[in-house]
């Protein structure tokens, strides 16, 4: 119930439709905010929302922060063949 409340906003399942068809390397919040069109802020906040959730995870290499999708989780990998 978690995972789909967190997918409940439009703009969430764009930013995971976005990673689905980037995975495995994930992306920065900036290419998600450019690729979208959205504010970085908005994308950060709603990325920290799927974070919570369970269905993003941060990734950092030195400076360079990524998103990717959780799709070792059961539910998440389920969830993206639905929804990718």
């Amino acid at each position: 119930a978690e995972i789909m409340k967190a997918m409940g906003h439009s703009d969430r399942l764009a930013i995971v439709k976005l990673l689905c068809r980037n995975h495995p390397e994930g992306l920065s919040v900036k290419v998600i905010y450019e690729k979208l069109k959205l504010q970085q802020p908005v994308v950060s906040r709603h990325l920290n929302i799927l974070k919570h959730a369970g269905v993003v995870r941060r990734l950092q290499t030195g400076q360079k922060v990524v998103f990717c999708l959780c799709t070792d989780k059961t539910n998440i990998g389920k969830m993206v063949r639905c929804f990718c």
